[in-house]
Order: structure tokens, then sequence, then C-alpha cells
């Protein structure tokens, strides 16, 4: 039997498959080190401290005994509207991919919350928008099932989340 140096041969299938180097440094690179399942965690404790920030009102789905629920129809109210929420990172072809995008869920918009190394984008659509395609083109994640999609974006289709105060209030009174 050969001596292998198996980890020698595994950082080199590491070195063989790293990510783009955009992501090698950057003030929001830690959202490249946790699950993708705490990426949308991030995202939603991201807006919630926006909202209060900006004195936005915004609450969460909760049980009986006043927790939040951890799965729910929607993830975020904010000025009376539900929201499903959803978070990406910019990938190596420079876009978003917004997974899980469930339009047969009960929510009334869309929320979507673009992380670059550097940078944060949004964007909203009501989910009339979502289903009519106004929003953009949904992508089935899963051959043969349309239950979950995939919303692409570029940065240049999002806003800058600085303007975030600005649109989530505009957007909420002209949806009310």
């Amino acid at each position: 039997m050969p001596d292998i140096d198996y980890q020698r041969l595994f950082i080199e299938a590491l070195e063989n498959n790293k990510d783009n180097p955009k992501w090698g440094a950057g003030a929001f690179i830690g959202i490249k080190t946790i699950s993708n399942t705490k990426v949308g965690s991030v995202g939603q404790d991201f807006i919630e401290s926006l909202c209060n920030a900006l004195s936005v009102k915004c609450k969460f789905p909760m049980k009986k005994d006043k927790t939040r629920l951890s799965q729910s129809p929607w993830d975020i109210e904010i000025d009376d509207v539900k929201f499903e929420l959803k978070t990406a990172t910019e990938d190596v072809s420079g876009s978003f991919q917004f997974n899980h995008v469930r339009y047969h869920r009960p929510y009334d918009a869309l929320l979507c919350l673009g992380v670059t190394p550097n940078k944060l984008y949004f964007r909203v659509w009501s989910k009339a928008d979502v289903v009519t395609g106004k929003a953009g083109s949904l992508v089935t994640m899963e051959k043969g099932a349309n239950a979950s999609y995939k919303l692409t974006k570029k940065p240049n289709d999002l806003i800058p989340i600085a303007k975030f105060g600005r649109v989530i209030k505009d957007f909420t009174k002209a949806f009310t």
C-alpha cells in the first residue's frame, strides 16, 4: 500500500476549487463562513435592526407563548405588509441567486437583500409582481417540481441599502 499524504491531496483539491478572490477580503466576508441557513438569519437580523434604527415598525410571526416562529409562510411584517425575506451573496458571475422563492405561500411581498464583499443592496416586489414575472424570471430549483424557485438579479437591478428607509415607506404606504 503506498504512503498517501491525505492532507496534501485535500489541500490541493481545495486550491483547485477555491472561491473567487473577490470574497478573499471585504467588510462582509464573514457571511461566506456560515451555513446557508444562517445567511437568511443574518439577513433577517439585519433588516430588523435597520427597521429599528429607522423607526420603521416591524414584527415577526409569533407562537402562542410569544416566542418567534422559526418556520412561517412569511418572515417579517413591515408597516403591516408581510414579507418573504431572501438573502443572497454575490456569486462569481456578479449575480445574486435568491433561492426558495415560493409564491404559493400567504405573504404580501418579497424583500431581497443582496450582499457583496463591501456593499449591500435590496429590492421589494409585491407578490403579484413575483407571480406575474414583473419581478423577474423565476427558475425552478428542482426539475419537475414547481414549489420552489430562484430569482437571479445583478447589483444594478437592486437598490443601495442607504435608500431602504424611503423605499420601504413608499412601498408599504402604496401597498396598503
